[in-house]
């Protein structure tokens, strides 16, 4: 359980968010699914604290495990993905470090996620359901692509769409970006 604090919440004007307040408690399932369904930036904030005890700390994670991964094209700043000039990647690099995650059951179900919705608690009145944004996916899209097993989407105004994808079909893998 995380328990969701004012900085995780102080993000520029415009930031995705899921509508969290200070003092709810979620589960980190119920955060991975708020950051890669539906690109909540108060959720990767609060994973972020939670995981490296700081954002610099997993800022600091994140940017050592590219390395691991032989990403040279990758510098984090930040958990989120909003612009910095100094937070880059490349198609390359978005690629191997998705060719690492589908090795995990949990990231390839919830990054494969097409709706889902966190309960009403003490801080939040309502129910909040959402959707992805990865038209590839097979939903209701006209551009879904049957293979398609998850992937993630991102946008900022400087770098546009950004997405990442992996499918599979018979027997084999495919990572585009």
């Amino acid at each position: 359980v995380v328990t969701i604090t004012q900085e995780n919440l102080n993000l520029e004007e415009g930031s995705q968010v899921c509508g969290f307040w200070a003092g709810d408690q979620v589960t980190l399932d119920q955060l991975l699914h708020c950051l890669l369904v539906y690109s909540g930036n108060d959720a990767a904030a609060a994973i972020a604290e939670h995981v490296g005890g700081s954002t610099e700390g997993f800022v600091g994670m994140m940017n050592s495990y590219a390395r691991e991964l032989g990403c040279t094209g990758t510098h984090f700043t930040n958990p989120h993905g909003l612009q910095d000039e100094n937070h880059y990647t490349t198609p390359y690099d978005m690629a191997m470090i998705m060719k690492d995650c589908i090795k995990y059951d949990d990231f390839v179900r919830i990054a494969g996620t097409r709706r889902y919705t966190i309960s009403k608690n003490n801080k939040r009145k309502q129910d909040f359901t959402f959707s992805t944004r990865h038209q590839m996916l097979p939903t209701y899209s006209r551009n879904y692509y049957e293979y398609a097993i998850c992937g993630k989407t991102g946008y900022t105004t400087p770098a546009g769409n950004t997405l990442v994808t992996y499918a599979k079909k018979d027997g084999m893998k495919l990572i585009c970006c």
